[in-house]
Formats: C-alpha cells, structure tokens, sequence
C-alpha cells in the first residue's frame, strides 16, 4: 500500500512538473520579442505617365521659372512649357533621338540636346530627367552613387555629371512618388515642384480622358499653391 502510494504521488509530481514546463515555455514564447521585419518596398513607378509642376532654373547668366505638363508613353515625349499667366508656351514632342519644338507658328526638329540649348539657353539629359521625374535612376546613364530611406525610396543619386535628389515623396497608384526633384550639374541647378494625378496613364482611352481632366484640375492648383513662393 505505501509503495502504491508513493508511485502515485510520484507520478503526479511528474504530471505537475510537466504542466508547470509547458507553462513556462508558453510564458517564455510569448514574451518574445517580435521579429524586425524590413520595410515594404513598393514597385517601381510605371515609365508611362503624366505629370505637371513648376520648375526653376538656374544656369549661367539665365534664372527662369516655368510650369510645364509632361507627359511620356512608350519612349515618346509630350512636353508643354510656358512661363507667368501662361505665357510663351512651348511644346516638345518626340523621342530620345528627335525632339520638334513648336513655338506660336515655328516648328524646329532635332536632337533634344540641341533644341534646348538653342531655345532656352540650357540643356539636361530629356531621356534622364524622365525617369528622375518619376524616382528613379536612368537606365541610359551609369549610377555612380544611390541612397535610399529606410522605406526603400530613392532620395539621391550621381549619374555622370548630374547630381540629383528627391523629397516630398507620395504613395500613389501603389508606388512611390516624389514631389520634388533637384538637378544639380554641368552649369545648371534645376528644382522641380510635382503635381501628379491621382491616375496614371494607361492606354486606355476612356483612363486618358480622365487623367486630362486631372491635368486641367492640377494645373488650376498649381496656380493658387505654394508654388508660386
């Protein structure tokens, strides 16, 4: 009898040294601390898209403020520049290669290079400042320097001779935006204030009819916002 006894107590001190583990195990694991986990990096804005803003340009013996209305689908750029009150509009259209601008009854075509220089007295990469403009590096230039923020977004880089930055940036269409963008280089200081659109350019049809309109609307904002300052 006190045999018998014995082994049940010992087996239930065995029961209750089991439980007693399980729940210290279960206290344990739960006051673990959680994992780091890396930010989530978004995709990469799309390389089709349009986008208005105002930009200032500081070059040799030239400082000039300007709005503009880019727009760029597969490789083909649609540009809209004119000054204060919308005068002296100018419109770029083209490729990488070729450029045509048009300003009033006048049509020049040529390298975007060149038209540039020609016509505003200053020049950037036109295949560069397209990716830029969306926060990104140019695939066309070697990247010398990138950094980016603990959210994964680009916020400076060296290609060439052009130093950039990116601030102000917005999540939109399921990817990072900046509002603003500054070239630095070659004789030349470029900021870039950015107005995107809610929607970005699609081949739709119906999608481009709404993205006009955005343009029209961000266009009217842009002339009673902090841009003017």
């Amino acid at each position: 009898m006190t045999t018998r006894f014995a082994l049940q107590l010992g087996s239930c001190a065995v029961r209750f040294g089991a439980v007693i583990a399980v729940v210290a195990l279960l206290i344990g694991c739960a006051s673990l601390p959680e994992p780091i986990r890396p930010a989530a990096s978004m995709p990469q804005a799309s390389e089709n898209y349009v986008v208005s803003g105002k930009a200032r340009i500081n070059a040799p013996d030239l400082i000039q403020s300007l709005r503009f209305r880019w727009q760029q689908q597969n490789g083909q750029y649609d540009i809209w520049l004119w000054g204060a009150l919308g005068m002296g509009r100018t419109h770029l259209q083209g490729s990488e290669e070729t450029f045509i601008i048009s300003d009033g009854s006048q049509q020049i075509a040529g390298s975007p290079g060149d038209l540039m220089r020609a016509h505003f007295g200053w020049s950037v990469p036109v295949e560069a400042l397209g990716a830029w403009l969306r926060g990104a590096a140019a695939s066309t230039m070697p990247v010398n320097l990138q950094q980016s923020d603990d959210r994964d977004r680009l916020i400076a880089l060296q290609q060439g001779a052009w130093r950039v930055t990116f601030a102000d940036h917005e999540a939109l269409n399921n990817a990072w935006l900046p509002g603003r963008v500054t070239v630095v280089g070659k004789q030349l200081d470029l900021e870039v204030v950015l107005a995107w659109p809610k929607a970005v350019m699609t081949s739709n049809t119906a999608q481009r009819l709404t993205e006009a309109k955005l343009f029209d609307t961000s266009t009217r904002e842009l002339d009673n916002s902090a841009l003017e300052n």
